[in-house]
C-alpha cells in the first residue's frame, strides 16, 4: 500500500467541509489479483456455459428452488439470462466501487495511520464477494440447466448453508480484523 504521489495531507471533505478521510491508493497483492481472476474467469465460464446450453434447453425451465433445493416454480427458458445479467452487473458495480474506498462506511474511524490497512481489507472483501457471488450464480444456473435436461434434481440441501457461510463468515472475519486493526 502506498500513498498517492499527490497525497500531502489531502483528505476527503465531509459535508461540513472539514477534513474527513485520507485518499489513499492501495496496491493489489497476489491475493487480490487471484480474487479478480476468479471473478473474471467465473464470468467467462458462466457466459460460455449458458451460451452453449441455451439452445439445448426445453422451453420451460426451473425458475425457483425451495429450501431443500428442489425446483418449485418454472418459467420460459429466456429467464436463463437473468442470473448472468445480475452477475455481470455485480461484477461491474463492484469493480467501480473499489475505486472509492474513502467513500465506504467503516466500523472504525478512518485516520491517515489506519487508512491503508482498512481500505485494503475492505477492497479485498469486495473482491472476494465479487468472485463468490459470480460462482454462486453460476452454480444456480448450472443446477437449473441440469434439472432442465433431466440430469440433476436441484441445488441440493446444503446450498443455502454453504452460501450463507461463504458470505457471512468472511464478512464477520473482516469486521473482527478491521476492529482489531483500528
Amino acid at each position: 500500500m502506498i500513498f498517492n504521489n499527490n497525497f500531502r495531507g489531502r483528505l476527503k471533505r465531509n459535508r461540513a467541509g472539514k477534513a474527513d478521510r485520507p485518499m489513499v491508493r492501495t496496491e493489489m497483492t497476489p491475493i487480490d489479483w487471484l480474487l479478480e481472476a476468479c471473478a473474471i474467469v467465473g464470468l467467462m465460464i458462466f457466459m460460455g456455459y449458458i451460451i452453449y446450453y441455451f439452445p439445448r434447453l426445453p422451453e420451460t425451465i426451473p425458475s425457483h428452488f425451495d429450501g431443500a433445493g428442489k425446483p418449485d416454480d418454472y418459467a420460459e427458458k429466456a429467464t436463463m439470462w437473468f442470473l448472468p445479467a445480475i452477475a455481470m452487473f455485480i461484477y461491474i458495480l463492484f469493480s467501480v466501487i473499489v475505486l472509492i474506498p474513502h467513500q465506504f462506511n467503516y466500523t472504525v474511524k478512518i485516520t491517515p495511520a489506519n487508512a491503508p490497512k482498512q481500505y485494503a481489507m475492505a477492497l479485498r472483501l469486495i473482491r472476494y464477494l465479487k468472485a463468490a457471488l459470480t460462482w454462486m450464480f453460476f452454480y444456480i444456473s448450472y443446477a437449473t440447466i441440469q434439472v432442465s435436461l433431466n440430469k440433476g434434481s436441484g441445488l441440493g440441501i446444503g446450498f443455502i448453508p454453504v452460501v450463507f457461510g461463504g458470505i457471512l463468515i468472511p464478512l464477520f472475519i473482516y469486521m473482527i480484523v478491521a476492529y482489531r486493526n483500528r
